[in-house]
């Protein structure tokens, strides 16, 4: 299934992206953006060295993965390059919780709103689709731009996991956050 978004960005304009299945013609963009040292050092699981299979690999995993709802986020329309995915992952129906991921991997759309979009995008999809009642996330402390974003979403500091990531020769805290269906602004009266 595809999904459209659109929206006023104050400086740039209107800017518009489509979510759907990763697909094989996003491996070259995917490859780019993961080894970029820049994306890489954003995000806690990401590391740099990713061959083309490796991301060949992680596609076909992702595409036909049952506990994710996982999506590439392309540019403009569905014919436009990709520029990052967004996800749920470890969907458990049981407990109605899922984690939540994105990057951004095209630094040409970073603080154009596209993080927020799909963010909330995600979020919606799960709590109105997947009738989820949590939703978390884990974040690098010094990532003070992704932290901004989520508290202004409505997720809430649950904790911080100390030294739990090591990336370009250090230790780094992680951050846990989380929100609730509750507290989701649809379900606010």
């Amino acid at each position: 299934m595809i999904h459209r978004l659109k929206w006023e960005h104050a400086s740039t304009g209107q800017v518009a992206v489509v979510l759907r299945k990763p697909e094989p013609k996003d491996l070259e963009a995917l490859y780019a953006q993961k080894n970029d040292p820049e994306v890489a050092r954003a995000l806690g699981g990401f590391s740099r060295g990713y061959s083309r299979r490796d991301i060949e690999a992680w596609i076909e995993h992702h595409r036909n993965h049952e506990s994710e709802a996982l999506w590439a986020i392309i540019a403009e329309d569905v014919d436009g390059p990709c520029i990052g995915h967004v996800g749920l992952y470890e969907i458990d129906h049981r407990i109605r919780s899922a984690e939540f991921a994105v990057m951004i991997g095209d630094k040409s759309y970073w603080r154009r709103g596209v993080g927020r979009q799909v963010t909330d995008f995600a979020v919606r999809y799960g709590f109105e689709m997947l009738n989820l009642n949590r939703v978390h996330l884990s974040v690098l402390a010094g990532n003070e731009p992704a932290l901004a974003l989520y508290g202004s979403l409505g997720f809430q500091h649950e904790g911080v996991q100390r030294q739990a990531q090591y990336k370009d020769g250090q230790f780094l805290d992680v951050v846990l956050m989380s929100i609730l269906r509750s507290e989701h602004k649809t379900n606010a009266s």
